[in-house]
């Protein structure tokens, strides 16, 4: 009689000792597999937003540069003709953007200009140069900007506001600085080229003031530019 009332006893109390031991496990399961799965939504979370804010960069740089130039004055007057003379000139611009872009810069321009009496003789240095300050102001079109950093085709217009610095002496006392606009407009359009670090730019620059003020002299310049990309 003894021995069959310690039996149930033992019994039960493993029983509970297996129950209570189940019920630590599915717990301590349960645990581990909430905060792994808490972990996952964080991480997505965190991978959900920085997707949004992530944009692409634009290209942008400066250009430095050295110019040649070919400039001639539409010269109306009986009195005068002018014909194309070779000028150069240096330049610093910035550029930014990709498929469209602007560019602003500033331009040390040199033009010299050949101005002609009808029966003169070619003794006479009828050459006059002309240095101004000049603001280039473009927007273009880069119809190759996804290979921008490695090749670049671009269409671009624009304007020039140049500021006189001083004209050089010539043999006519009419075409002095005193005689001289300091201020012209210029219309501006080209095309340009880059691979690699170079730059290349070609165009035209239109002058919408006479550059002499009681002379029909509206200067035009023919510009092609040879520039370093960094």
């Amino acid at each position: 009689m003894k021995i069959q009332k310690i039996l149930p006893s033992k019994t039960l109390l493993l029983f509970l000792m297996l129950v209570f031991i189940s019920k630590i496990g599915v717990s301590q399961i349960d645990s581990t597999a909430k905060a792994k799965q808490d972990t996952i939504v964080t991480a997505t979370a965190k991978q959900d937003t920085t997707k949004p804010t992530e944009k692409k960069k634009k290209s942008s740089g400066f250009v430095a540069y050295g110019a040649v130039t070919f400039n001639q004055l539409s010269m109306n007057d009986v009195d005068y003709t002018s014909k194309s003379t070779a000028g150069w000139a240096l330049g610093l611009a910035y550029r930014k953007g990709n498929f469209f872009y602007w560019q602003v810069g500033a331009r040390y321009n040199n033009a010299m200009y050949e101005i002609n009496v009808p029966g003169q003789t070619s003794a006479v240095n009828n050459t006059v140069t002309l240095t101004d300050i000049d603001i280039p102001i473009n927007v273009g079109i880069n119809l190759l900007s996804v290979t921008q950093k490695i090749l670049g085709l671009r269409v671009f217009v624009g304007a020039v506001p140049a500021f006189l610095i001083s004209v050089g002496d010539s043999y006519y006392t009419e075409f002095t600085k005193s005689n001289a606009n300091s201020f012209i407009m210029y219309g501006q359009g080209g095309i340009g080229i880059d691979v690699l670090f170079l730059s290349i730019d070609a165009g035209y620059n239109y002058g919408f003031t006479d550059v002499f003020k009681k002379t029909d002299s509206k200067p035009g310049q023919v510009f092609v530019n040879l520039g370093l990309r960094f």
